[in-house]
């Protein structure tokens, strides 16, 4: 029951939330997150790294917007990602288990990248991310997926939701 308006992030992920690498069973519900930039990932919420059992729902994530034109960032919404390879040919950590659920994702800018209204990136076959009676609606991206881009993402489930009017 925040309202999270107005922030902004440099690097990494989340301009409003920033969920990292440990944050084992966070819970962000019933939140007004409005208004956030990052030149980074995720404007509204970011979860970068592996973080096991992350819910995400009825949130009114709007008007939020990621862009880093030299870096190709995403996730205008949300972003839900691994971090980076540890080792030069290596493989993700992955992001573990996430459930986006009941939220409200409105008017996303994805600037310079992909996923107007929520980027999926690098989760493995044992991370679930399950993305379920949301509203994807007005949502624009730079690249591609105005309203949810998937890039290496594994086991994903996305069902129930309205996803309408994006570019």
């Amino acid at each position: 029951h925040n309202l999270i308006a107005g922030n902004g992030g440099v690097d990494g992920a989340g301009g409003g939330v920033a969920l990292c690498t440990g944050a084992d069973f966070y819970e962000v519900t019933d939140n007004y997150i409005a208004g956030n930039l990052t030149q980074g990932n995720g404007g509204g919420v970011g979860h970068l790294g592996r973080s096991e059992g992350g819910f995400i729902a009825r949130n009114r994530i709007v008007f939020n917007q990621s862009f880093n034109q030299a870096l190709n960032s995403a996730g205008g919404g949300i972003f839900i990602g691994g971090g980076a390879a540890l080792a030069l040919g290596g493989l993700t950590e992955g992001s573990g288990s996430v459930t986006v659920e009941g939220n409200l994702i409105q008017g996303n800018l994805g600037g310079a990248g992909d996923g107007g209204g929520a980027k999926i990136l690098w989760t493995l076959p044992e991370d679930l991310i399950r993305f379920a009676n949301n509203f994807v609606v007005n949502n624009v991206s730079g690249l591609a997926g105005g309203g949810i881009a998937l890039q290496d993402a594994a086991n994903v489930e996305i069902v129930h939701n309205t996803i309408a009017h994006n570019d």
